[in-house]
């Protein structure tokens, strides 16, 4: 078991060196190719060049790549490759209070990454950034006790609710809200309840959540409204466990 573990530490700081070899110069990162963010390729002649020519840094993969730092890796902003990625983060937040997430649908998104990954990395919860993100957050959160977001928002570069809450995206909003708040309050609770109540019809969900090219190609993935609400809700346990039995 000794040798076995020792290969998989290797192997850990082998994937570990690949990701941080990752990052763009300005801080974040992208979902292909290093550096590919020259603006000159969007001017391209075909539909969709404005988000296909180019691997630009994004809110979400910045966020997520966080997230795995922070969380698995250990790292936080005692290193300068962190703090110029919560930088980037910071400076590249909607005035909304939202980030726009480029490959899933789609400032629900972008907010859960940044969030979590800037407080996985030790940001100050109290910081204007992630205090604005959160009330981003309760500000659209559904009277059901969910999230939903329309597909459209990528076109036109804004939130746009739906009706129907969606189990993915209230499970990005929830796992956002348990990783900011030292203990469950209302809003929490009710999009813990959503998830429950909601779990059983998850095959019925069929709305995409995840983004391919905005206004062509969207996708709809069949594990999304298992996964998500079943990582959200162990989080929620992990952190709420001891609160939780003493109520």
């Amino acid at each position: 078991m000794g040798t076995r573990r020792v290969e998989y530490q290797e192997a850990f700081n082998k994937g570990l060196q690949w990701v941080l070899s990752m990052q763009n110069d300005d801080g974040g990162w992208p979902a292909f190719e290093k550096n590919i963010d020259n603006s000159l390729l969007t001017m391209l002649p075909f539909n969709g060049a404005d988000a296909a020519a180019i691997d630009p840094s994004t809110a979400d993969l910045t966020g997520r790549t966080l997230e795995f730092l922070g969380r698995d890796a250990g790292l936080t902003a005692r290193h300068l490759f962190i703090r110029r990625a919560v930088r980037w983060l910071q400076k590249n937040q909607e005035t909304d209070g939202s980030w726009y997430g480029r490959w899933g649908i789609c400032y629900i998104y972008g907010t859960w990454a940044a969030l979590t990954g800037m407080l996985a990395v030790g940001e100050n919860p109290e910081h204007p950034s992630i205090q604005r993100g959160v009330e981003w957050l309760l500000s659209i959160q559904n009277p059901d006790g969910g999230w939903v977001e329309s597909c459209t928002s990528d076109q036109e570069k804004r939130y746009i609710p739906l009706r129907q809450s969606t189990l993915s995206q209230t499970a990005w909003a929830l796992d956002a809200l348990v990783a900011y708040y030292p203990k469950p309050n209302s809003a929490i609770e009710k999009s813990v309840q959503y998830l429950l109540n909601t779990m059983d019809k998850a095959d019925q969900e069929i709305y995409p959540t995840g983004a391919g090219l905005p206004g062509y190609f969207y996708i709809r993935y069949h594990s999304y409204p298992y996964i998500w609400p079943l990582l959200a809700l162990s989080h929620y346990k992990s952190k709420y466990e001891t609160i939780i039995n003493n109520l």
